[in-house]
């Protein structure tokens, strides 16, 4: 009896685990598909409510340095990032919070058109405890196919891009 008691105890918590791992899997999918939409269609707001804090860290940097070169030469750094597509006051720019200047990046024309013409196919998704990677496969109308990997971490109780085809590479 002890015995029986001892193994159904055990597959219950193994098909706890396996319906637990099942449902990370899904949620990372989800997740990874919901933030390539947001950069095919120029959704910025929804793009960067994804990102994990870690590349929130690598977007700070970024967002410094913009900063930098308002202080050195506001005319100039203004010129540049209209002639990137930012439309954005100098005051403004001046005071730029990380989500705001990642959201307004998200929505650029050009990152539109950097994801717009790829497909994403998911090939498979690993979760270990609070990380998760996804490799997949971008897919152009010709055919042409580009292996990738994504990162997500488990933070704020959902899953968030850590790393993804270039993401952080901004103009």
């Amino acid at each position: 009896m002890r015995r029986l008691v001892l193994v159904l105890l055990v597959s219950l918590l193994a098909g706890f685990a396996y319906g637990q791992g099942t449902q990370a899997d899904s949620l990372v999918r989800l997740t990874v598909i919901d933030f390539m939409t947001a950069l095919q269609t120029g959704d910025g707001l929804v793009a960067s409510d994804l990102f994990s804090i870690q590349a929130l860290d690598q977007v700070d940097l970024m967002l410094v340095s913009v900063k930098q070169n308002i202080d050195n030469d506001p005319e100039a750094a203004m010129q540049r990032l209209s002639s990137v597509g930012y439309i954005i006051e100098l005051e403004a720019a001046e005071d730029w919070e990380i989500k705001e200047y990642l959201s307004a990046t998200l929505s650029l024309p050009m990152m539109t058109a950097r994801y717009a013409p790829y497909e994403l196919d998911i090939v498979s998704v690993s979760v270990d405890n609070r990380d998760a990677m996804v490799d997949m496969i971008f897919r152009t109308a010709s055919g042409v196919e580009i292996p990738q990997q994504s990162v997500l971490i488990y933070e704020d109780d959902r899953w968030l891009i850590t790393s993804f085809m270039g993401i952080t590479a901004f103009p």
